[in-house]
């Protein structure tokens, strides 16, 4: 016996057994809690790649929410991406193929903080002029998603363009799931570059743990506000970035065994809850269930606020 015992300590020690999915320790949300997913700044979200082309950012991306059964994803363009290249053209005709939609970032990435309501808007019709040739209808393009969530840091400012939205029967594309994905994809491209694989696979595990994270602590603040009788849509915002490119696939495996279903993003946030108005000036942008807890002064605690990874993310493969 003492033989066996031997063999089979042997064994443990050199072969280690590796856990299967079943027998991991998976949070799951009591009741199941649909998502939908917006992936901004088509057809070539942040700095330049030196591993990989944008065309193959893009392929990567559309194989993977194929493969994970991603229904309507809406994508948020910006004019001023379509430069000198039909790449880039050719980019969003493959989203379009793929089933997507597109929806209107204004056309030069524009901060409504730092820029006028008039300069804003005109911004906004020179992307549609732009973009009318690969959406597939004029209602598909008026669904709008401000860039850096930033809706106005006074009042006039953003009644100004509501009222404009509203009478051009534009839809707001508001986000309950900001992932700071362009925060981590700077971290990931400085670490690429070094060739740094073990902080590579460091920083894609806290970057699905702060996106899950995020996600936990807006289901809780939804259900805080609305009850927990009300379904709660959550919006998942993404960048067209090689990060997601790479690691979207282990993102959504993550998410989907926490009891998450896919559903398109028209559905998601289509739905009553995000129609309301918080009406408060922002000195940054917010997502929208952080809105409403500030627009009714209200004070949550049943969730620990996700950690703020800036700093950690800067320290990472410094040159």
């Amino acid at each position: 016996m003492n033989l066996i015992y031997f063999i089979i300590f042997s064994i443990l020690i050199f072969f280690p057994i590796e856990l299967s999915a079943t027998e991991e320790n998976i949070f799951k949300f009591k009741n199941t809690v649909e998502l939908g997913i917006t992936i901004d700044d088509l057809p070539a979200a942040g700095p330049d790649i030196p591993f990989m082309t944008r065309q193959e950012v893009s392929d990567k991306l559309i194989k993977t929410l194929k493969e994970k059964k991603v229904p309507e994803v809406y994508g948020f363009a910006n004019g001023t991406l379509l430069y000198n290249t039909e790449m880039q053209k050719k980019i969003l005709t493959d989203w379009k193929k793929a089933g997507y939609l597109i929806g209107n970032h204004t056309f030069a990435h524009l901060n409504l903080k730092n820029v006028s309501a008039e300069e804003y808007i005109k911004d906004i019709e020179r992307n549609e002029s732009v973009l009318i040739d690969h959406a597939s209808s004029v209602s598909e393009l008026k669904v709008f998603r401000y860039p850096y969530l930033m809706e106005g840091e006074n009042l006039d400012k953003r009644y100004s363009v509501r009222s404009y939205f509203k009478n051009r029967n534009y839809k707001i594309a508001q986000v309950s799931i900001d992932s700071s994905d362009w925060d981590f994809n700077e971290a990931y491209l400085r670490c690429k570059k070094l060739n740094l694989k073990e902080k590579e696979n460091e920083l894609v595990e806290k970057y699905i743990k702060n996106i899950v994270e995020v996600l936990k602590y807006n289901e809780a603040l939804s259900k805080y506000i609305y009850g927990q009788n009300r379904k709660t849509p959550q919006v998942l915002l993404l960048h067209f970035n090689s990060l997601n490119a790479n690691y979207l696939g282990l993102v959504l495996d993550k998410i989907n065994k926490m009891n998450v279903k896919f559903v398109s993003a028209s559905k998601a946030f289509n739905d009553s809850i995000f129609q309301e108005d918080s009406a408060i000036p922002m000195a940054s942008g917010l997502p929208f269930y952080e809105q409403v807890r500030r627009s009714h002064n209200l004070k949550f605690e049943g969730y620990p606020f996700p950690e703020n990874n800036t700093k950690w993310l800067n320290k990472q493969c410094e040159e």
